[in-house]
């Protein structure tokens, strides 16, 4: 079959056991194995036998009941020794032979859950065909208070009870305290009673030997204290070794440690489940509720909030007879175990509010698992074993002690490397224990130290060769970064806002989260001038670099005279260049723009280590990076002013450099020039060439910023080559990756291309909204440009094409003044294009109208176009000119 064409039967076997939620002891345990010798299976070091496969495998894996995937691990079990598989199978259950006879039972009932299971259908299947199918007799299901662990045991004794001859007794442990008094839950549960000479232990080891019974063990945790785990699972393990037909499934909030045990750690609901949960709560507490498909954002994020935790869910839920979805969801931003109270009172008491839910598990900690559980609240979005050790002083054992608890999760990166997190609502319970006892303070300004030195570190490697591995590494800190940005700020620690802030500059800016940086930026703003002045500059540098897409940082010039007089304070030229880098793009006049520009260039190849910048100033301390931006900048500047042989010279400069420093995605930025150059010139292999390059670097590293500026070119070099269906799938996902940038700029020209596009298709209708919505997104001209004059042709031949001839006149007249104004003229398809919309007007119009109508769009200033001609709002009526 397909499956085995593909997968060894090693890697089958891993997936069929992780698929059970099985670890390797676990498999090795059921099939009395050693562990070792699972291991060299999986890993395909050794053969399996094909018999022990149909016959051992298939059952302690819970496939007896799936025969198709059944029959891929044994076909890849035949494949691995060159066999061919049976040419038919039979797969049957293990059965259970006890001892019987007739003896006075008075069982306790299983109890019957007041509500419906959601979202565990999948795994009562799976577990069941577990149980039945392992030799093991021991199955634990694990996991954090409030995750349904009783309620899943209870479905699957309720599935289950059948195949047993006594069926099934729940015994609920909330209230034993140790081994005796379990004997005697479990005396009465079973009904064997509690009465007799022998001893209760003895009574109920020959009560249960002649037994067929499934005992379900509710809140084993209770009895896993130190001084009591010992004994209440050494219990356990007699009954499993003197009574063949029990079977035991406990839950708890740790395994008991028993070599005959399997272990399921119960996951969060799904969130399609987790909602409908939400939503079957809801209704019951108010019979108005409705879940409308407005309400379904809300819905989620309320069940994301909490986890997917059942119980936080339905104590959520609770209140919807008092608050919206929308003030739930409001509250659990705030306090959200303040919100998670009042559950039902049939509910046990310790599960009534999910603070004492949580409380209940906390206070069974040791005193050093308990100041470990605390300090790591102040983690954001988990963590891994260093930030651990250097925020909370954590010791492995103690961490891994959590871990077995079920409080802390723990996972396996794609790099091998382990990440711990705290769910968000134990995380919640574990700050405000911090809190409460005086220690919060300290640990938020060890956490904020901590992730400041990790980003300052990875901000020097992120222009290093080795940039790939540590934007790895920094990416799932994103959240810590934050947790310790809102700290600061809470705190009105604003010199410690803005280093962190400029420590994770780069890596953001990589990554395109701007609309993020920016919304930091404008909270520090109004308190920059309690900072140092070097700080100060850097913070405001930072801010020219974003202030093109973001309306709150407008008008820019009103930060340029704080900007000069900083700059008379300070020494560093390579802070002086990155002012007059932002100076010169943010200029109304070429000439500035170019003055501006060069300035840079010098203060750059002058810099020197004295006054050399403190290592905190991250990338403006890389000299050669500095030098390569501003040569790639400048080149992109006379590259849309017409300045060809000069664009070219600093491009070409600036792609050896970054070469020359052997990270890949500094490159493709004069890459990208290199290949609009060529585009403009007409050159189209070239510039596939040079814009394919550009995009396979920097998408490598998810640099956003290149992709929004280069792969929209690529996708009109590719439409002119022909190939209009790559063409539109490189636009469309430009402009996704533009629109979530939120440049308007990139935004208004992948538009402009998309006209463009759309015209080759003969879709004029949608070309028409295409060009609108690229001029409500770009419509600041202060300098000509060449994307301006692209623009204007692209709507000079759409009127053309519409036969609206006196318009497309205006149009082409508007385009040819603008033309004027750089140095170069359009070549290639684009001009062909043009020249040939062009004659169609002169062909199809009389020669005074259009002599007139040309003339009237050579006299238009830009801004009088996009205020009348090209306004944005009436473009559509106008087009009937």
């Amino acid at each position: 079959m397909a499956l085995t064409e593909t997968l060894s039967f090693g890697t089958l076997l891993k997936q069929m056991r992780k698929r059970a939620g099985m670890t390797q002891r676990d498999l090795a345990s059921a099939l009395d194995y050693s562990d070792s010798l699972i291991s060299s299976l999986e890993k395909s070091q050794c053969l399996p036998n094909l018999e022990a496969v149909i016959t051992r495998f298939i059952p302690a894996l819970g496939l007896q009941d799936e025969p198709a995937t059944a029959a891929h691990l044994i076909e890849a079990a035949a494949a691995a020794r060159g066999e061919r598989p049976p040419a038919s199978i039979t797969f049957q259950r293990t059965q259970q032979f006890v001892v019987e006879e007739e003896l006075e039972e008075h069982k306790e009932p299983l109890p019957l859950p007041p509500t419906k299971l959601f979202g565990r259908d999948g795994e009562v299947h799976q577990l069941c065909n577990r149980m039945l199918g392992h030799s093991g007799r021991l199955l634990t299901l694990l996991g954090p208070p409030g995750i349904g662990k009783t309620r899943l045991a209870l479905a699957l004794a309720v599935q289950l009870q059948v195949h047993y001859r006594q069926g099934a007794v729940f015994v609920p442990l909330a209230a034993v305290g140790d081994a005796v008094t379990l004997v005697s839950a479990i005396l009465v549960a079973t009904g064997a009673g509690a009465a007799g000479h022998k001893p209760p232990r003895d009574r109920m080891i020959e009560f249960l030997r002649r037994q067929s019974l499934l005992v379900v063990l509710d809140n084993f945790e209770q009895l896993l204290a130190p001084a009591l785990v010992g004994e209440a699972a050494a219990l356990v393990a007699d009954m499993l070794a003197q009574c063949p037909g029990v079977v035991v499934l406990t839950t708890s909030r740790e395994r008991l440690h028993l070599r005959a045990e399997q272990r399921y750690r119960v996951p969060p609901l799904p969130l399609a489940a987790a909602a409908a949960l939400f939503t079957a709560r809801a209704t019951a507490v108010n019979a108005a509720f409705a879940a409308t498909d407005a309400d379904r954002p809300t819905l989620t994020a309320i069940c994301q909030r909490l986890d997917c935790l059942p119980l936080a869910i339905e104590l959520c839920a609770a209140q919807s007879d008092l608050l919206s979805p929308a003030q739930l969801l409001a509250q659990l931003h705030t306090h959200p175990l303040n919100l998670l109270i009042e559950g039902a009172h049939d509910l046990p008491p310790r599960q009534r509010t999910l603070r004492t839910a949580i409380g209940h598990s906390y206070h069974l900690l040791s005193d050093e698992q308990r100041t470990l559980f605390r300090r790591l609240g102040v983690f954001a979005g988990g963590f891994d074993l260093r930030a651990a050790e250097m925020v909370a002083n954590a010791d492995v054992s103690t961490l891994r002690s959590l871990v077995g608890k079920s409080l802390v999760h723990v996972e396996t990166t794609v790099t091998g490397a382990q990440r711990f997190l705290l769910l968000e609502t134990l995380r919640e319970f574990a700050v405000e224990q911090l809190h409460a006892r005086g220690e919060e303070t300290e640990m938020r300004q060890r956490h904020y130290v901590t992730y400041l030195q990790l980003f300052r570190t990875g901000d020097s490697h992120l222009r290093r060769p080795e940039a790939a591995a540590w934007l790895a590494r920094l990416e799932p800190e994103q959240d810590n970064v934050r947790a310790a940005l809102q700290w600061a700020l809470d705190e009105a620690r604003y010199e410690d806002a803005a280093w962190l802030l400029i420590a994770v500059n780069w890596f953001w800016f990589l990554r395109g989260n701007w609309y993020e940086e920016s919304r930091w930026l404008a909270q520090l703003l109004p308190h920059r001038q309690e900072l140092a002045s070097e700080l100060c500059l850097a913070l405001l540098i930072i801010v020219y670099a974003y202030a093109r897409s973001f309306e709150e940082f407008q008008p820019i010039d009103r930060y340029t005279g704080e900007v000069m007089q900083l700059l008379e304070v300070c020494p560093h030229k390579q802070l002086h260049a990155s002012v007059w880098h932002f100076i010169a793009v943010y200029s109304s006049d070429f000439s500035e723009t170019a003055a501006g520009f060069e300035r840079a260039l010098a203060l750059v190849r002058a810099a020197s280590d004295e006054p050399a910048l403190g290592a905190e100033f991250c990338l403006w301390t890389d000299h050669d990076f500095l030098l390569g931006t501003q040569l790639s900048a400048y080149a992109a500047c006379l590259l849309e002013q017409g300045e060809f042989g000069r664009a070219a010279t600093l491009a070409m400069e600036s792609l050896t450099l970054f070469r020359t420093r052997g990270n890949p995605y500094e490159s493709s930025d004069s890459l990208g020039s290199l290949g609009r150059l060529a585009l403009l010139q007409g050159n189209l292999s070239q510039a596939q060439a040079f814009l394919g390059e550009a995009i396979t670097v920097a998408a490598s590293f998810s640099y956003q910023e290149v992709l929004c500026a280069v792969q929209p070119l690529l996708g009109l070099a590719t439409l002119y080559g022909g190939d209009m269906a790559e063409a539109q799938r490189l636009l469309h996902e430009s402009l996704r990756l533009c629109l979530e940038l939120q440049d308007k700029f990139f935004v208004a020209r992948t538009f402009t291309y998309l006209a463009e596009l759309a015209m080759w298709q003969g879709k004029l209708n949608q070309a028409e909204q295409w060009l609108g919505q690229s001029l409500i997104y770009c419509t600041d001209v202060r300098i000509y440009k060449i994307f301006e004059i692209e623009r204007l042709c692209v709507a000079a031949r759409l009127a053309a094409a519409q036969q609206r001839y006196q318009r497309a006149a205006m149009l082409f007249g508007l385009a040819e003044a603008a033309h004027s104004q750089v140095h170069h003229a359009i070549g290639g398809p684009q001009r062909a294009l043009a020249d040939a919309a062009l004659a169609t007007v002169r062909e199809s119009s009389d020669p005074a109208l259009f002599a007139e109508a040309f003339m009237v769009g050579q006299q238009l200033l830009f801004e009088e176009a996009y205020a009348t001609l090209l306004a944005p709002g009436s473009a559509l009526s106008l087009t009937q000119t």
